[in-house]
């Protein structure tokens, strides 16, 4: 063996030396589970090998790596399935502790309805919406959107009761005042309302109301319409100088427009019939004094002086009493 077979026989066997130490040191990675070094070591080895084509130890740590990577694949495939159960745990919990506080806030819900506290069920199914928007299950929302419906129909219902009985305790005051246009409307609006909302036992009360309210404005009208009549027969009957039978015409006339509140009729005809009275008056005074001096002057031609003078006597006094 020349030197130079002897030098490079040496250099192998340090070289193979040296992989040996590595393939020592990589068996300890390997068995205590450390498989990213063993891969690492793995490459160190191969690059040593390679130069020197000690296939030997290239197979075996091509091998190795193989199946260090299929063991890194099955951890990391358990560990993907077990951050999945992990979660799916989580998530089964997180679903079966919202659906008890949803379970919690219905008995609150139930009991706070049959209570009629509005108030308070609007707040718990206000805080039922923070929990179901975390929740996928389409029966657990369509069970909370049902109830929510059941509490808006209620305030609607409870607000539509209010506003009907604050109608009837006005009613009589409203129609007292004739105010006739202000009561149909608020009653129409109402009765739809209960109809909509299936509030039969309103609905028969707001109906009953309205019957009575159409039947005082048709009076109303009538009583109006009659007014009218006897302001028109009245100017006519003054005109015609039919005092008695205008004064009568006025008096009716009063009394009717006082009675549905007809003010600017009232202060109107009051004024006509003190007028009329003293028409009358004058009317018959001057009936009386013409009588009288009729018979006067014929009790002259006749040469009664004596019976003549009490006849105009008479006149005087008759004058003298009306204007006084």
């Amino acid at each position: 063996m020349t030197l130079a077979e002897e030098k490079e026989e040496k250099r192998k066997i340090r070289i193979i030396s040296q992989i040996d130490d590595f393939i020592a040191i990589q068996g300890q990675a390997y068995m205590k589970g450390q498989l990213k070094e063993t891969l690492s070591y793995a490459d160190q080895i191969i690059s040593l090998a390679k130069p020197e084509d000690l296939q030997s130890f290239i197979r075996e740590q091509e091998d190795l790596i193989a199946r260090v990577k299929g063991i890194q694949k099955q951890r990391e495939e358990k560990e993907r399935a077990k951050i999945k159960a992990e979660q799916l745990k989580a998530n089964l919990e997180k679903i079966a502790k919202s659906k008890a506080e949803l379970a919690e806030l219905e008995i609150v819900f139930n009991d706070a309805f049959k209570t009629e506290d509005l108030l308070k069920a609007s707040d718990i199914i206000e805080q039922s919406k923070a929990i179901l928007s975390n929740l996928d299950d389409d029966k657990v929302r369509k069970k909370w959107r049902e109830i929510e419906k059941k509490c808006s129909d209620a305030k609607v219902r409870k607000e539509l009761v209010k506003s009907a009985d604050e109608l009837i305790a006005e009613s009589a005051e409203l129609k007292a005042k004739f105010e006739f246009e202000d009561l149909k409307l608020r009653l129409r609006y109402l009765i739809e309302q209960a109809k909509d909302k299936g509030i039969t036992d309103y609905l028969k009360k707001l109906k009953e109301l309205q019957t009575e309210i159409l039947a005082a404005e048709k009076s109303y009208i009538k009583i109006r319409v009659k007014v009218e009549d006897l302001g028109q027969k009245t100017y006519l009957l003054q005109e015609n100088k039919r005092y008695e039978e205008a004064i009568t015409n006025c008096e009716n006339l009063l009394e009717l427009a006082k009675s549905i509140d007809l003010r600017d009729r009232v202060e109107e005809f009051s004024k006509i019939l003190p007028q009329l009275k003293q028409n009358l008056k004058v009317e018959i005074l001057t009936e009386s004094i013409t009588k009288l001096n009729n018979e006067g002057l014929d009790f002259i031609r006749k040469g009664e002086i004596t019976s003549s003078f009490e006849k105009f006597k008479l006149i005087k006094e008759n004058l003298g009493n009306y204007i006084s």
